[in-house]
């Protein structure tokens, strides 16, 4: 469709002020695109802060120059392409489009495809798979989940590795003090068997003896003592007869 000379002049000044508000610029080759799969992408580029615009080329490489970006020759623009522009997060729009690409060369049919030509990072331009390596390093969140597991990782192994010594130790301890209780057990059969507890019955019985025999000795004493004196048991005095003239 051919456009008139005022509309060509507002193309060109419309990519020249999206070349100088980007940080990285990068061109996109799409093939078998639907419009509803082009719209979903426009959107999740517009959510990291990106803009999408399908160029003219010749147009293009001559906003190049007066935006300051290094030029290149019309062959480096292959195909259909559009212009990809991180204004904000340089990676994460092209992040969005990989995911797209890598959902297309899964699919069976292959019916739709992006592939990266080259961009601007810099002011320079940079090929294909310069950028395609870029669309595939971690992006910062990422980068931070790791380092922060890095971080993580050698005190989790060490309160592991004290979690199975405890474990270890506590399966090791539990068995000897049973073991223990189980050879006290058998000694206390054994003694049964062997007659030590019927040592222990006359030990038992005698206690008793033993603690009467304070008062027990007692009454010896006394008895003793009065039969000495020649009082007869049972306390009285002897009674004397009258002796006769």
């Amino acid at each position: 469709m051919a456009i008139t000379k005022q509309q060509k002049q507002q193309l060109i000044d419309t990519y020249i002020q999206d070349l100088k508000d980007a940080k990285t610029t990068v061109i996109v080759k799409q093939s078998g695109i639907a419009v509803s799969t082009a719209t979903r992408v426009r959107k999740e580029v517009s959510t990291k802060a990106g803009k999408l615009n399908v160029v003219r080329k010749r147009l293009f490489l001559r906003a190049l120059k007066e935006a300051g970006l290094e030029e290149v020759g019309l062959e480096k623009l292959d195909g259909s392409i559009f212009a990809l522009h991180s204004q904000e997060d340089e990676f994460g729009p092209l992040k969005v489009v990989n995911k797209f690409l890598k959902e297309f060369a899964q699919d069976s049919k292959k019916t739709a495809e992006f592939t990266f030509l080259g961009g601007w990072f810099e002011k320079k331009w940079q090929s294909g798979e310069y950028v395609n390596e870029l669309a595939n390093v971690p992006s910062k969140e990422e980068l931070y989940s790791k380092l922060c597991y890095l971080f993580n990782y050698p005190l989790q192994s060490f309160a592991c590795v004290l979690s199975e010594i405890a474990k270890k130790n506590g399966v090791v301890e539990e068995p000897k003090k049973e073991e223990k209780k189980v050879e006290a057990v058998a000694v206390e059969a054994v003694a049964v068997e062997g007659g030590d507890v019927k040592a222990e019955e006359q030990v038992e019985e005698a206690a008793p003896v033993v603690e009467a025999t304070p008062v027990v000795e007692d009454a010896p004493v006394v008895e003793a003592t009065e039969q000495s004196e020649g009082v007869p048991q049972g306390g009285e005095a002897p009674v004397e007869e009258p002796k006769s003239e």
